[in-house]
């Protein structure tokens, strides 16, 4: 009995699609529908009675019963409930020959259409409640690629603000310093003040801390190489920008030096790639990383490999996991596949793979 309810269940997801196609369908169809199952158990009952001595049809007729409430709501549950219980009891009960089997017909029809009919109702409460998760995690998902987007607009408004306002106000003050210091120098050359002199030139340092603090943080917020040279060249840069930074052996491979891609794609790809660098620094102890992006048909291909520690088999119950989780959702935001792997040598490669239609790419060229 449990075998053949939960076998119905998943029989029921998988003709579903998502949603239930038959609620909004026209009576005929669903009913149509409904008196197919029920056409179905009371087929397999015969054809089981060909078998078997006294074949149980009972819960055939609920599964019946319960696909019909999955697909097609409540209504048609009890629909199916009723006919359900009349076949049974015309077809596979004892004939009538007095009061006493009249009454046992009636209340056998009558038991049974009332466990269908509240078996439905329950179905009919997890179908609305597997709907409701369903619309949820889509509006979820909706939810955070708006806010994915905002976020990546407001950072790239601020990188742009902070290096244009406030690094050029920093760029104008340190030549004015500069200007100060000489016009101090000349008026009084006969008799230069040394301690001005130190004072102006460890300003003078200090504001060029700021300036490479500024274009730092800029840099993270949004790289303008990423907008103005493009996803290969920033892809390089970032390269050797995490080699310098770490200290790692990275080295970078394309088969091509530009590509013309849609920008939310190539800051996407960029992002899952600042990612596998960023958990390769925390926790892969690796030595050497390889870069390599190519382009093949209309698919781009990115793949990080490193020497590693590799991932562990429960990585996604440790604190890791939410790294590659943003990976993996990223990658389903471009229509892509993202996967992990520990290759024969040991370490981790990850392997992004994102189609882009009408893909165009300019000058095959192999760098490192």
């Amino acid at each position: 009995m449990k075998n053949v309810i939960a076998t119905a269940l998943r029989v029921g997801r998988q003709i579903q699609f998502g949603r239930s196609t038959l609620v909004d369908a026209s009576p005929l169809l669903r009913y149509g529908v409904a008196s197919a199952f029920l056409l179905a158990a009371t087929l397999m009952r015969i054809g089981m009675a060909l078998i078997v001595n006294r074949p149980l049809s009972a819960p055939l007729f609920l599964a019946a019963i319960m696909l019909s409430t999955w697909l097609g709501g409540l209504r048609l549950g009890v629909f199916a409930s009723v006919v359900a219980a009349a076949t049974l009891d015309y077809f596979f009960a004892q004939p009538i020959t007095g009061v006493l089997e009249l009454r046992d017909h009636l209340l056998r029809f009558f038991l049974f259409s009332v466990e269908g009919a509240l078996l439905s109702w329950l179905i009919n409460k997890l179908r609305l409640a597997s709907e409701e998760i369903i619309v949820s995690r889509e509006e979820l998902r909706e939810l955070a690629e708006q806010q994915r987007l905002i976020r990546e607009t407001e950072q790239k408004r601020i990188a742009r603000e902070i290096h244009d306002e406030l690094g050029q106000a920093l760029t104008g003050l340190k030549l004015r310093i500069h200007l100060l210091k000489g016009r101090a120098g000349a008026k009084d050359i006969d008799q230069p003040d040394p301690a001005l002199d130190g004072q102006l030139e460890e300003f003078a340092k200090e504001i060029d801390v700021t300036i490479g603090t500024v274009r730092r943080i800029a840099t993270e917020l949004r790289p303008s190489v990423l907008d103005d040279f493009g996803l290969v060249a920033a892809i390089e840069w970032q390269t050797n920008d995490f080699a310098e930074r770490s200290g790692i052996d990275c080295m970078f491979r394309s088969n091509v030096d530009e590509i013309d891609i849609d920008p939310d794609a190539s800051t996407g790809v960029f992002r899952i790639l600042q990612e596998a660098l960023t958990n390769i620094l925390r926790h892969a102890d690796a030595t050497q990383v390889r870069v390599n992006f190519a382009r093949h048909n209309d698919e781009i291909e990115l793949t990080i490999e490193d020497n590693g520690r590799g991932i562990a088999p429960k990585a996604s119950k440790q604190h890791r996991s939410l790294g590659l989780l943003g990976m993996k959702e990223r990658t389903r935001l471009l229509g892509g596949e993202i996967t992990f792997s520990t290759p024969k040598g040991g370490g981790t490669l990850v392997k992004l793979r994102v189609p882009v239609p009408n893909l165009a790419a300019v000058v095959p060229e192999e760098r490192s």
